[in-house]
């Protein structure tokens, strides 16, 4: 079952009177628990997504699925005024999509007590009353930016427990494009460098599978800077009352560089490497690097011989993918119809997808990685 059926820019000139486009007063945006900031922001994000989103959120709520994105935001704030669409719906979808975007995930192991009680609805629920969440139970709080991470919805059938918080991030991005050149009085260069003020709705899911034991949790991709091992502690911080994340065992990720690896090597691997990195008993790191991320790493025998000698006697450090679709590996249980780009950050335990995925492939990716960490 999927996560959607569980769940169920521009500058504008504002004034008192409301938005200015054109030099004709319009309407401000509003809507119950939103400011006009947040609505606005939730309009960049929407259409920050891949075309094929957007026109599937389009199909959605019965709007035209043609014209540029200056004109679908036009049509779209229309129906945000006139009512035809609520700001719920934007923030449903987007809680939809985001997390199979650019991400990073970590993998865990679940608990080793038993989890019989977790398989109980009726417990989950209890449970959840207790702590004043039961609001929530399979159910969506419609969040644009809180300032603190809150939680926005808690999903469970009795197969999955799946937990989403929600938090307002916002960042300087260097941009070139805005810099500009001057003087000063006495004719000394002056140079201004542009910085770009940047806000987004920053998503955590952590899906906890009830049957097979095993959990992930999905990061929203952050600006540079960000440390995603501590986006994951202020999670489990927020959750800590009534879910503990202790009991969760983190997965290595080191072995699956090297199995990938060594198939591919074989000859029937899933995987084409871009880049390998190593690290030797002793601390050292030895790296490979294809010319260019069509190419195959492997192919060199001076290069091959390297790697495979380091691999048999070192652990994974980090490796660069791109998985492949009808690959030897599972050529019938695989549903990829695309190269998947995928970094296996193994020294930090974490994988990144830098490129936005659909749901079913992250999955598929996933599992096909906490494979080979066995």
């Amino acid at each position: 079952m999927s996560t959607a059926a569980w769940a169920s820019g521009r500058t504008a000139e504002t004034a008192g009177a409301g938005t200015f486009r054109n030099g004709v007063s319009m309407k401000p945006l509003q809507a119950p628990g939103f400011t006009e900031e947040e609505l606005a922001q939730l309009l960049t994000d929407l259409l920050a997504l891949k075309k094929s989103q957007i026109r599937e959120f389009l199909a959605r709520t019965g709007s035209a699925r043609t014209g540029t994105k200056e004109r679908i935001r036009d049509r779209i704030e229309e129906a945000l005024r006139d009512g035809e669409l609520t700001a719920a719906e934007i923030v449903q979808f987007l809680d939809e999509v985001v997390p199979w975007g650019k991400q990073h995930v970590f993998l865990y192991k679940g608990p080793s007590s038993p989890i019989t009680n977790w398989r109980n609805t009726d417990w989950v629920r209890t449970l959840l009353k207790q702590r004043r969440l039961g609001n929530l139970l399979n159910a969506m709080l419609p969040l644009a930016l809180p300032e603190a991470m809150k939680l926005s919805s808690i999903l469970h059938d009795g197969n999955r427990l799946r937990v989403t918080a929600i938090k307002k991030r916002e960042w300087w991005e260097r941009n070139a494009e805005y810099d500009e050149s001057k003087v000063t009085r006495e004719g000394e260069p002056v140079e201004l460098r542009a910085f770009v003020h940047r806000v987004t709705r920053g998503l955590v899911a952590f899906e906890w599978d009830l049957n097979a034991n095993t959990a992930f949790l999905q990061i929203s991709q952050l600006p540079t800077g960000v440390r995603y091992e501590a986006v994951a502690e202020e999670f489990f911080k927020l959750v800590d009352g009534w879910l503990d994340g202790s009991r969760f065992r983190i997965v290595d990720l080191r072995p699956p560089i090297q199995k990938l690896h060594e198939l591919e090597e074989a000859g029937n691997g899933e995987t084409r490497s871009h880049g390998i990195n190593y690290r030797s008993l002793q601390g050292r790191k030895l790296e490979g690097r294809s010319a260019s991320p069509a190419d195959p790493l492997l192919g060199e025998a001076v290069i091959d011989a390297a790697l495979a000698a380091v691999r048999k006697s070192g652990v994974g450090h980090l490796g660069n993918f791109y998985w492949l679709p009808n690959s030897v590996a599972n050529p019938v249980t695989n549903p990829l119809d695309a190269e998947v780009h995928v970094i296996v950050v193994g020294w930090r335990n974490r994988v990144n997808f830098p490129t936005p995925n659909g749901e079913q492939t992250t999955r598929y990716v996933l599992s096909r990685i906490r494979s080979h960490s066995r």
